[in-house]
């Protein structure tokens, strides 16, 4: 893979453990380039009080931002994740080092919230950052405006993800749609939704097998990106119909009645919901939680949500269950997926058992 170099701190040099780094990367047998090439991912060197977003040139190129610190400080989650917003990255590595240049520990954080510290070494941070420069996001929406409905008519899977989204609320597992505005300017938003098709950041969502709209193929009810889920409107404003898949795009196809609110887009997991849909015919409905199950089959890297090997990779262990229609994955620093026939059985299954703080691991 290629990759670039991008300083938006005010350091006149390379800090020391970037140059460690930058070594590694280049001896795995990747290829520095120049900052107007084209390149599969950068290291963006910020400052952590201040950070500025590199802008991507387009959606494959991810972003591994890298700030140093000397000292410790209070908070570090809530620091570093302020610092991955405000830099728009895919993913973020505080290094804490002494004035001799003594590199003690490393944090490391993604946009899923996956936070954990650990000792510092130039191939530890390239393991982990790893999944993310090498994986395939399905971001985009393909819209159509051929959902026809009634008036007043209802649709029963849309009114469930309604009904049973209030429970995540209840669970504690439900943040509100995260304010982006309060740390990006309007330019930086727009440039995210021209990149991302995101509006807002919203953990967790809610899908359901279509029954009611008669439509060929795997399709399926979710709740749209960057929404609030305890307080959904309904169709074409935060819940969408999925209606198929275009391989040689990335782009999840979305059926829409008229009158819908154009800036709204499906969930960034809707391709692994797909791809679960497609291969397990007896799976009704699927939540997806940022909480976590004891004793469970839990992904062995940090994918980002949006991603194909994510995708593929959740579907992979569902086929090594007894029970793929009624089980759960764990998402390596992320969450859990949960499988069932229908919303009733999976919030039934995970009373009780649901622990709100994800434990990371290495």
């Amino acid at each position: 893979m290629n990759f670039k170099i991008n300083i938006s701190s005010e350091l006149n040099d390379l800090p020391y453990p970037c140059d460690l780094l930058i070594k590694e990367i280049i001896e795995k047998g990747h290829k520095q380039v120049m900052p107007d090439e084209i390149s599969n991912f950068v290291l963006n060197i910020i400052d952590l009080d201040l950070p500025k977003a590199y802008r991507r040139k387009n959606e494959e190129e991810m972003v591994i931002s890298i700030a140093c610190i000397k000292g410790s400080r209070s908070d570090m989650r809530s620091i570093c994740y302020t610092a991955l917003v405000k830099s728009i990255s895919n993913m973020l590595f505080c290094i804490m080092m002494t004035d001799d240049h003594a590199l003690i520990k490393g944090y490391s954080i993604t946009p899923e919230v996956g936070f954990f510290e650990f000792s510092f070494s130039p191939d530890k941070m390239f393991n982990y950052m790893y999944p993310v420069i090498s994986s395939h996001f399905v971001l985009r929406n393909k819209i159509f405006s051929d959902l026809q409905l009634k008036e007043n008519q209802k649709i029963t899977e849309a009114e469930d993800i309604i009904l049973f989204a209030k429970e995540l609320k209840t669970l504690g597992v439900l943040p509100a749609p995260f304010p982006l505005i309060q740390f990006l300017d309007q330019d930086l938003i727009d440039h995210l939704f021209r990149l991302y098709q995101i509006k807002g950041l919203s953990y967790g969502n809610l899908s359901i097998r279509n029954y009611s709209y008669k439509m060929e193929g795997t399709t399926f009810w979710m709740t749209a990106r960057g929404v609030d889920k305890s307080r959904l409107k309904g169709i074409g404003k935060d819940l969408l119909l999925v209606k198929g898949y275009e391989k040689k795009s990335d782009e999840m196809h979305i059926s829409v009645p008229p009158g819908y609110d154009p800036r709204i887009r499906v969930s960034v997991d809707a391709i692994e919901h797909y791809m679960i849909y497609s291969e397990f015919p007896g799976i009704g409905a699927i939540v997806h939680v940022h909480a976590w199950i004891d004793g469970i089959l839990c992904t062995d890297q940090t994918y980002p949500c949006g991603t194909r090997e994510l995708a593929e990779n959740v579907v992979a262990l569902l086929k090594k269950t007894e029970n793929p229609e009624k089980t759960e994955i764990g998402l390596k620093n992320h969450g859990i997926t949960i499988t069932g026939p229908d919303f009733r059985n999976i919030f039934e299954r995970i009373k009780g058992r649901l622990k709100i703080n994800v434990p990371m691991f290495d």
